[in-house]
């Protein structure tokens, strides 16, 4: 019946649109964390930014909601799906980076303290339970995975910043080449020498460390 239609798709006056934590996580996540501001998510639910301080108190706390949302989500073998636990290892590592990248602010959050232990315990909790069946105590399941972290946050560092470029826009190539013309023909002589290495750094570099780092693990058990 076209009035019945009509009748449902009439706003209800002094009812807003439904909003939660939830919602306004989910609305941050697809927004992106290192774009995200209050506006947006307001303008994404339908809702005014008043309304969005009845769940959060502000942007920040948005974005460290949003950070333990993502870090919990994180995907990686579990003890049963991994043949080796060098696969729970690595899994874990990609994972990172993986997360990482797509989500730069992240790194910052971390750096700054800001997120909290909350996130990162649930995901090692979910990590030891992945590892242990392979063998591992607590201990080392937990000496392993800040291992695995300290080499993920570095390679999505450098891998962040050579995407982003320097300031300006300039790429890593042109930005490096400009620096060295600015300085005298003498200088850096050592530098200009393996120049081309340092142009052509290859971002999945890490790699070799990842499994040096599990070659490491394997040697000492």
């Amino acid at each position: 019946m076209p009035g019945l239609a009509l009748h449902r798709t009439r706003p209800t006056r002094g009812r807003p649109p439904r909003v939660s934590s939830a919602s306004i996580v989910e609305a941050a996540i697809d927004i992106g964390l290192s774009r995200v501001t209050l506006a947006q998510v307001a303008k994404r639910l339908g809702v005014t930014v008043p309304a969005l301080y009845r769940h959060v108190r502000s942007r920040d706390e948005i974005v460290k909601l949003a950070a333990i949302e993502l870090t919990v989500r994180r995907n990686q073998p579990t003890g049963a799906a991994a043949g080796h636990w060098a696969e729970v290892v690595r899994g874990c590592a990609h994972g990172m980076v993986a997360l990482f990248t797509a989500e730069p602010q992240l790194i910052c959050e971390v750096m700054n303290g800001t997120l909290g232990p909350d996130g990162e315990m649930d995901f090692v909790e979910q990590f030891l339970a992945a590892l242990m069946p392979h063998g591992f105590d607590a201990a080392e399941g937990v000496r392993i995975h800040h291992a695995v972290a300290m080499l993920a946050i570095g390679a999505a560092v450098s891998a962040t910043a050579m995407k982003s470029g320097y300031s300006g826009g300039l790429s890593h190539e042109r930005s490096i080449r400009q620096a060295l013309n600015r300085r005298a023909a003498q200088e850096l002589p050592r530098l200009r020498s393996g120049l081309q290495a340092y142009l052509n750094i290859d971002p999945q570099q890490w790699l070799e460390s990842l499994e040096a780092l599990v070659g490491g693990i394997a040697a000492h058990r």
